[in-house]
Order: C-alpha cells, then structure tokens, then sequence
C-alpha cells in the first residue's frame, strides 16, 4: 500500500513538530500495511511556503531515521502547493518539490472556497511541461462537493483525483463521505492520502476495507498500488528540472 499524502517531516508545517512525532507516523503506517509514503508538508498556502531545499533536508533527516530505527518503509519527498495565481512561474522557477522529485507529478490543492476557472488554463500550461496535477483531498472541496460534475471536468482536462483516507471513514463529516463515495463508484478516484496531521487517526487500512465494500478490490489495489507506483517513476529525460521561458497568457483570478 503506497500513501501519497502526509505531513510527517519534523517541524516544517502543521504536520509533526518532532522527529518523535514523524517516526511515531512512520511506525503507524507500516502497521498498517503502508510501504511507501510520500512527505507533502504545506506550500505557497498563506501561511507555510515550505521550500524546497528545506524540504528535501528534512526528508533526509527523517530517512535517516527510519534506517536507523530499522523500520521497513520507503518515504518520498514531496508538497502539497496551493494552487495560487503564480503556480506556473514559480514551477518554471525551480521552486516546486514533484512527488518523489521526479519531475512528473505535482499534488495540488485548491483553494478553499472556490475554484477559479483559471486552473483549467494552468493544467494545460502543466501539461505543456509534462506535469500531471493531482488534486489533494478532492472530496472535501465544496464546490467540488456541490457540483459533482466538476470533478469528472477536472480529470478531462488532465488532472487526477486523490481522496483522503479519513474521508471513506467519516472523519470529516458526511459532505466528504458522500462525495468519496462517489468518487469511488465513478472510478475517479486515482491515488490515496492519509493527509495525516497531530490529532487526526492514520487511516489507510480502514479507508482499504471500505473500498472493498464500495468496488472491486482489484479497483482498490489499482488506487492504493498500482496508480501510486507511478508517482516514483522519473520522467523520461527529465529529472526535477522545470522549463524555462515565459508563461503563454496571464493568469488571474
């Protein structure tokens, strides 16, 4: 089972403040079944911008940790980026951590409240750089919640679809239930995050035994196996690098 969404290195968002606290995830995820999780703290969100370099630091310090610890478990480095007005540029920048630094995948998530219709414009301009937004617990967006069509727009264009484990259980009421759901018996649904954070319950494994109960379970090994397993394939001729030039058009919101 591969978590592509966490908050687990030491003391750089919300996520864990220790590298007690992170090995403490660590060791929940490998108790449930987990083989690799990704690292995604907070980005370009108004209130944490964690860089890049800061990042990959962290996730060394706690790779270390694990190896020490002799835990079986392979963590990724990686961000959740807030999907902002300057998203584009400050990818051709270089400022932005794909999952896995790979150069392929980039894990998105939208603003709270709303979607502007501009990020349609910023998949195709992602596209044009051979990067595949995925967009983070997709389930608790409200317009996405209110307007279930806009989920099957945005994986049209391009994007793909991950849900928080948490969602399928309840944990964040019955709007991101129901929507979860949903995206599960449309087939939308692409990877799974834990989105775990202080205070809320690792829950992949439960999250596995309820989409068992809504689709086929070769459905749910390609959502928590095999989909994810590309998220750590580099892309071809490329590593991390961003493309150089101007953006084609602003972008305003």
């Amino acid at each position: 089972m591969i978590d592509t969404h966490s908050h687990i290195l030491p003391a750089l968002d919300d996520g864990a403040q220790s590298i007690q606290q992170s090995m403490d995830f660590v060791i929940q995820a490998v108790d449930q079944g987990v083989k690799v999780i990704f690292a995604t703290p907070h980005c370009c969100d108004g209130v944490y911008d964690c860089k890049k370099t800061d990042i990959l630091a962290a996730w060394q310090e706690l790779c270390h940790a694990v190896d020490r610890a002799g835990v079986d478990i392979r963590i990724l480095p990686g961000a959740e980026i807030r999907v902002n007005h300057d998203l584009v540029a400050r990818f051709d920048a270089g400022d932005l951590l794909t999952l896995g630094n790979t150069g392929r995948y980039l894990l998105l998530e939208l603003p709270p409240m709303f979607i502007p219709h501009a990020f349609f414009k910023m998949i195709h301009q992602l596209k044009e750089r051979g990067i595949i937004p995925i967009i983070a617990h997709a389930e608790r967006n409200p317009m996405i919640m209110s307007q279930h069509g806009l989920a099957a727009d945005l994986i049209f264009q391009g994007a793909r679809v991950q849900v928080t484990a948490g969602s399928l259980t309840g944990d964040f009421g019955r709007g991101p239930l129901k929507m979860a759901r949903t995206l599960a018996q449309n087939n939308q649904i692409f990877c799974l995050g834990s989105d775990i954070h202080p205070g809320r319950k690792y829950r992949m494994k439960t999250a596995e035994k309820k989409l068992n109960k809504l689709i086929d379970s070769a459905d749910t090994y390609q959502i928590l196996q095999k989909n994810p397993e590309q998220l750590s394939e580099p892309s071809p001729g490329a590593g991390n690098h961003s493309r150089t030039g101007n953006i084609r058009g602003a972008i305003n919101f």
